[in-house]
């Protein structure tokens, strides 16, 4: 990802290199919080869906 956006950068909107590092910086840094987010977001439901199992076996006890 980060080749093809400093290619695209460079060949496409002529920046120079600093612009390219600043600019695939932000990419990569864009895309691993995106990452984030939805690996915290499956490891909620995740967690939401145990929990509701659990409480389904606890009054099935009772």
């Amino acid at each position: 990802m980060a080749f093809g956006t400093g290619y695209v950068c460079g060949e496409f909107f002529g920046f120079p290199w600093w612009q390219r590092l600043i600019t695939v910086v932000v990419v990569v840094m864009a895309l691993e919080g995106a990452n984030q987010a939805v690996g915290r977001a499956r490891a909620r439901k995740q967690a939401l869906r145990e929990a509701g199992s659990e409480a389904d076996q606890c009054s099935s006890r009772s």
